[in-house]
């Protein structure tokens, strides 16, 4: 992570290119500073499916490879400005592969000594109960060893969920009230986790700090259902979690979530309680039949200006570091399905270890720095270099490769065979992006800018910066071609990204 690039950074297919990616987004991809106001505590943390292993898979019996593997990704995370993970643990006692995953994130976490923090969040979609939620709480935040990497709030120990809301009030009380008194004690005990957490959770009272994300009002909920919810939850949580990505961001209209978010902060801190904001790169439920257009980076972009300008949240959850299958991945991880036994990712109806299918989100992580120190600060960053983010779907809307089934997928958004390019210049320049025979050639003020531009299929897009008729960024290609004959249907973004030479 040392040296700054002295020439455009391109997006390599290498097995090098994810520790280029982490020095290059530790320059801040030609920000002033990296750093935010210290006296600030607005925090950014990054949603993590503990079943998507990324790199390494789980089959060293000295579990040594999977602790580098989570250690290599908290340093990913970490140079992008993000401040720990919330681990998503769908089940738990009766899957104890999750205690088993947990204790190398925290392990490699420990060894890190980076300050990265850690939390759970409780997905309640599938089964799991008070037990289990009680003992994941207990068995690392009361750990002697693991305790230290625990996210706390007002001295408690942080507890976000996925859900849970249809669990009813009388239930979260209870695990509440139970870690708080140390009843329901845990004597469950995982022989094949790591030695610090393998037998039974250390009693011992505990308090948890409830942040949740529940549904009230469901998916895109108005002011008057989250005003009901927090009516009835307020002496339960201690703070709510807004899960909107079902949404068009800044489309205006019923489809908007970001209004939603806007009505959860008024009424959230209103009751005087934490409001966590969510961001999201893109979302394609490939198992649930529906994709929501982003429109590349300008989504993103439209929830981090409003969580900066108008709801300002007290923490910020990036919905997600690593859940693949729905798309909205910040990850650099340039294809989870390459590494052998890290992913099973079948659920979305494609074959398990398609390789090419999830594509590189490189792009994403190397723009966060701009807006999460712009979110920390609350001060638009400098730019000191030249840097652009491309995002483009790698095959025409009209074409149907028959699985995923395109006929049955409801698509919200205005969605057009379009790369969508983000620019941070500092000063004018003109962008020109080629995709086969067709050159867009776009002028682009200082600052930070979203624009599009068609694409061609059978074609690999590639993309210029030229200034004065000077080359800033020399072409440089996108890493995957946009098909004209996929074999299966693909909306996933391909991004990518590049930095210019850096101040003379």
């Amino acid at each position: 992570m040392t040296g700054r690039p002295t020439k455009a950074a391109q997006t390599s297919r290498s097995g090098l290119f994810s520790w280029v990616l982490i020095a290059a987004i530790a320059t801040c991809c030609g920000l002033a500073s990296c750093a935010g106001d210290p006296k600030n505590h607005r925090m950014v943390f990054a949603h993590y499916l503990l079943t998507n292993q990324d790199y390494q898979g789980d089959t060293d019996a000295t579990q040594e490879a999977k602790i580098a593997a989570y250690e290599k990704e908290i340093r990913q995370a970490q140079a992008a400005g993000i401040d720990g993970f919330a681990l998503n643990a769908g089940g738990w006692l009766r899957q104890p592969r999750y205690i088993r995953y947990a204790a190398q994130m925290f392990e490699a976490d420990v060894r890190l000594k980076s300050n990265f923090k850690l939390m759970f969040s409780a997905d309640m979609c599938c089964g799991n109960t008070a037990d289990d939620v009680e003992d994941m709480v207990r068995r690392f935040a009361n750990n002697p060893r693991y305790s230290k990497v625990y996210f706390k709030h007002d001295g408690k120990f942080v507890l976000t969920t996925f859900s849970g809301d249809k669990m009813g009030t009388s239930f979260w009380q209870r695990v509440k009230s139970d870690l708080a008194t140390g009843a329901n004690w845990s004597t469950a005990t995982e022989p094949t986790a790591l030695a610090p957490v393998r037998g039974m959770p250390r009693e011992g009272p505990m308090h948890v700090f409830l942040v949740p994300a529940f549904f009230w009002g469901g998916e895109l909920p108005n002011k008057s259902s989250i005003e009901l919810g927090l009516a009835e939850w307020s002496s339960t949580v201690d703070g709510v979690f807004y899960w909107g990505i079902a949404g068009i961001p800044g489309s205006g209209g019923g489809l908007d979530q970001i209004s939603s978010s806007e009505n959860y902060a008024s009424v959230v801190h209103g009751g005087g309680k934490v409001y966590i904001a969510p961001v999201c790169l893109q979302f394609w439920g490939a198992n649930s039949d529906r994709y929501y257009e982003y429109g590349g980076a300008a989504g993103m972009r439209k929830m981090w200006m409003d969580a900066i300008n108008v709801s300002h949240p007290d923490w910020v959850e990036i919905i997600s570091w690593n859940d693949f299958i729905e798309g909205s991945y910040v990850s650099p991880i340039d294809d989870p399905n390459k590494y052998e036994f890290a992913n099973f990712l079948d659920s979305s109806g494609v074959p398990n270890k398609t390789v090419g299918y999830f594509h590189n989100h490189s792009g994403a992580a190397a723009l966060l720095p701009y807006f999460i120190q712009w979110f920390k600060s609350g001060v638009e960053p400098q730019i000191t270099r030249d840097s652009i983010y491309w995002f483009y779907r790698t095959q025409s809307m009209a074409f149907d490769a028959g699985k995923p089934a395109v006929s049955e997928i409801k698509r919200y958004g205005p969605i057009a065979d379009l790369i969508y390019v983000t620019a941070n210049l500092t000063t004018s320049a003109s962008l020109t992006v080629t995709s086969g025979e067709r050159v867009s050639t776009v002028r682009l003020p200082a600052g930070s800018t979203d624009v599009s531009v068609p694409f061609l299929v059978s074609t690999t897009p590639s993309f210029r910066l030229s200034r004065s008729g000077m080359t800033i960024i020399p072409a440089t290609t996108g890493a995957d071609p946009i098909s004209s004959g996929a074999q299966f249907n693909d909306y996933y973004y391909s991004t990518g990204f590049a930095i210019g030479s850096g101040p003379k």
